[in-house]
C-alpha cells in the first residue's frame, strides 16, 4: 500500500526596512502637513488612495530618510515598503500613488501663490504656538537663479557650479528662518530674474504678516541690500549685518567716525583686548521704495574678531613664504630653465610673483647685477674677443615693519545696524560671520526621484523649491523638539551652547533620525507587534526627546 506524503505550505517572509519612517510621517502628522495641503490644494478626480497631503509626506520620508534607499526613485521604495506605509498612514499606498503625474500635480498645486501663502500661514501658526518664546532674530538669505539642480540620478544639488548641471530655476528666492530654530517662516519668490528693489518691501511685508505685532531684529546675507535694509527700517523692525567692505586697523578716527567707543566685549573671550575695541559712526542712507524715499542714519561699527584676524593671518603668512620660494626659484639654475638676464626683466618678474600672492611691500627686494669679461680664444675663423657676461641676483628679505601693521589690520569687520546704542554686543555680532548649517544646503545630495527633464517649467520649480522647504521644516522642528525636552531635563542651559564640552547644536534632525536605520518590519505576520525590530535603549531615548509614543513602532492588529 502506498502512502502519499502532503507537500507542506511554503511560507514567504517578506522583510521591509521600515528604518525611520514611522518617525517622520507621525512627526509630519503632528505638525499638521497633510490636513494643511489638503484643505488648500484641491484634490483631482483621477488620484487614488492618496490625497495631495499624503502624497507630500510620502514623497518628503522618501526625501528625508535616512536609511539606505538613496539609489532607488520614490515608486521603488514604495512598492518594497508597502506594508510599513498602509499601517503608518491607515490606508494603503501603491507605487501608482506616487507615479510622476502625480507628483507634477502636488508641485504645481505648490507653485500657485495663493495656496501656498495660505499653507505658510496655516503652518507658522503651529510653530508660533509652539516656539514664539524662543525666537530671537530673523535670519534670511537669498539663493540667486541656478543656483541648485539636479543631477542625472535625480539627486538633489546645491551650489555645485563644476558638476552637470540641468535647467532648475532661474528665479532668486529668499528664505526667512526663524533663529536659533533655523525653522523657515516665509519662502519668497522674486517675480524677475533680478531682484527688485520694490520685491524687498513685499518680502519683509510677507514676513511682518507671518508674525505677532512687535519688533523683531533681521540678520542674513540679504542685509547686504540697502533696498532691504531700507524696507526693514521702514517697517520699524532692526537690523544687523556684516557688510562686504573691508576697514583696516582704526588707528586714527575715521572722517565723520564719533569718537572711538569700547564695545561690550565677552568676559570669557582670553583675545578680548583693546585691540579688540570698536569705532562707530554714523551715515546717512537714503532709498526709494514704491516712489517714496525712505530716509535713516545708520550705525556702521568696525570691530576685530580674534578668530578671523588669527585664520586671516595664518593665510597671510603662509602666502609670503610661497612667494618667497617662488622670487628665490627665478634665480636657480636648472637645465632647460631659461633665467632673466636683466635687472628689469628680474624685476618685472618679481612684481608679478608679488602681484599673484598679495604680498606687495611686505618684503624687501635687493637686486644686484656682477658683470665679468672673459677673454675668448681665436677658434678657426672667430677672432680672439672679450665676451661680458651678466649675472643679476635678488636678495629676498621680509619686512618685518610692514608685516607687523598689515597683521594688526586683518580681521577688521564692518556692520550696519539701526539698533538703538548701546546695543548690539560684541559677541553677538562676531557669532554672525559664523557659518550656519542651515538652509537648502543641508538637502544636498537628497534623491528627489526627478529627473533633469522632469522640471521643464518655472512652475515645476517653485514647487519643488516649496516642497522642500517643508522637509527642511520637518527637520528643525524635530530639533527644537529634543533640544528643548534636553534644557528641561537640565542637559543644557539657556545661558550657554556648551556644558561640559557638549552642545546642543549638535542635535540635528539627522542624527536623531540616523539612530533608527537598520528596523526592519514583516507585515505577513498578521501586524504582529513581535514582526518589528525591538527599539534599543538609544531608540527609546531619541522617542522621549521627541514627545513622540513607543507605539509608533507597534504595527496594529
Amino acid at each position: 500500500m502506498l502512502h502519499t506524503h502532503e507537500r507542506p505550505e511554503m511560507l514567504t517572509l517578506t522583510v521591509e526596512h521600515s528604518d525611520d519612517i514611522p518617525l517622520l510621517i507621525a512627526h509630519m502628522r503632528r505638525m499638521g502637513i497633510p490636513h494643511i495641503l489638503d484643505r488648500h490644494i484641491p484634490i483631482r478626480a483621477y488620484w487614488g488612495n492618496l490625497t495631495s497631503g499624503w502624497t507630500a509626506v510620502v514623497w518628503l520620508t522618501h526625501i528625508l530618510s535616512c536609511g539606505d534607499h538613496k539609489a532607488s526613485t520614490i515608486q521603488q521604495w514604495v512598492s518594497s515598503r508597502l506594508g510599513t506605509l498602509h499601517w503608518c498612514i491607515g490606508s494603503e499606498v501603491t507605487p501608482i500613488d506616487v507615479d510622476i503625474d502625480r507628483l507634477h500635480d502636488l508641485l504645481i498645486g505648490l507653485s500657485r501663490d495663493h495656496q501656498w501663502q495660505a499653507i505658510e500661514h496655516d503652518l507658522n501658526r503651529y510653530v508660533l504656538e509652539t516656539w514664539m518664546s524662543e525666537i530671537e532674530q530673523i535670519h534670511v538669505r537669498i539663493y540667486e537663479g541656478r543656483v541648485w539642480h539636479i543631477s542625472p540620478n535625480g539627486l538633489f544639488l546645491v551650489n555645485q557650479p563644476h558638476l552637470w548641471r540641468a535647467r532648475m530655476s532661474r528665479q532668486p528666492m529668499a528664505l526667512a528662518m526663524l533663529d536659533p530654530l533655523n525653522m523657515p517662516l516665509v519662502l519668497y519668490s522674486f517675480s524677475q530674474e533680478c531682484t527688485h528693489p520694490a520685491s524687498f518691501y513685499d518680502l519683509v511685508e510677507r514676513i511682518s504678516q507671518n508674525l505677532p505685532p512687535r519688533r523683531y531684529r533681521f540678520t542674513g546675507d540679504a542685509l547686504t541690500a540697502v533696498e532691504f535694509r531700507g524696507a526693514i527700517h521702514q517697517h520699524n523692525h532692526e537690523y544687523l549685518c556684516l557688510l562686504p567692505d573691508s576697514l583696516s586697523a582704526p588707528d586714527a578716527p575715521l572722517d565723520g567716525a564719533r569718537p572711538a567707543c569700547r564695545l561690550p566685549a565677552d568676559d570669557h573671550d582670553p583675545l578680548a583686548s583693546s585691540s579688540s575695541d570698536g569705532v562707530e559712526w554714523l551715515t546717512p542712507m537714503r532709498v526709494n521704495l514704491n516712489g517714496s524715499p525712505i530716509v535713516w542714519n545708520e550705525r556702521r561699527i568696525a570691530i576685530r574678531s580674534p578668530n578671523h584676524a588669527r585664520i586671516s593671518e595664518e593665510a597671510l603668512r603662509a602666502r609670503l613664504t610661497r612667494a618667497q620660494a617662488a622670487l628665490l626659484a627665478l634665480g636657480e639654475r636648472k637645465r632647460g630653465k631659461r633665467r632673466p638676464r636683466t635687472i628689469e626683466a628680474l624685476r618685472e618678474a618679481a612684481h608679478a610673483i608679488l602681484d599673484s600672492y598679495q604680498v606687495h611691500g611686505l618684503l624687501h627686494l635687493d637686486f644686484d647685477e656682477q658683470i665679468e669679461e672673459r677673454m675668448v680664444r681665436r677658434y678657426r675663423g672667430r677672432p680672439t674677443g672679450v665676451r661680458v657676461e651678466r649675472d643679476v641676483r635678488m636678495n629676498v628679505s621680509v619686512n618685518t615693519d610692514a608685516l607687523s601693521r598689515a597683521v594688526h589690520s586683518l580681521g577688521w569687520q564692518v556692520f550696519g545696524s539701526n539698533i538703538t546704542p548701546p546695543e548690539p554686543a560684541r559677541d553677538h555680532m562676531l557669532s554672525l560671520t559664523l557659518p550656519a548649517a542651515s538652509g537648502f544646503e543641508r538637502l544636498h545630495g537628497r534623491p528627489i526621484s526627478l529627473a533633469p527633464h522632469d522640471v521643464h517649467s518655472p512652475e515645476l520649480e517653485t514647487g519643488l523649491i516649496r516642497l522642500l522647504s517643508l522637509g527642511l521644516r520637518t527637520l528643525a522642528s524635530l530639533e527644537a523638539i529634543a533640544r528643548r525636552r534636553l534644557i528641561e531635563e537640565g542637559v543644557f542651559t539657556l545661558s550657554a551652547n556648551q556644558d561640559n564640552g557638549r552642545s546642543a547644536s549638535r542635535i540635528t534632525g539627522e542624527r536623531l533620525l540616523d539612530a533608527f536605520r537598520d528596523m526592519t518590519f514583516a507585515p505577513n505576520f498578521h501586524h504582529d507587534p513581535s514582526s518589528m525590530t525591538p527599539l534599543s535603549p538609544l531608540q527609546q531615548r531619541v522617542l522621549h526627546l521627541l514627545a513622540l509614543p513607543l507605539e509608533i513602532y507597534q504595527p496594529k492588529r
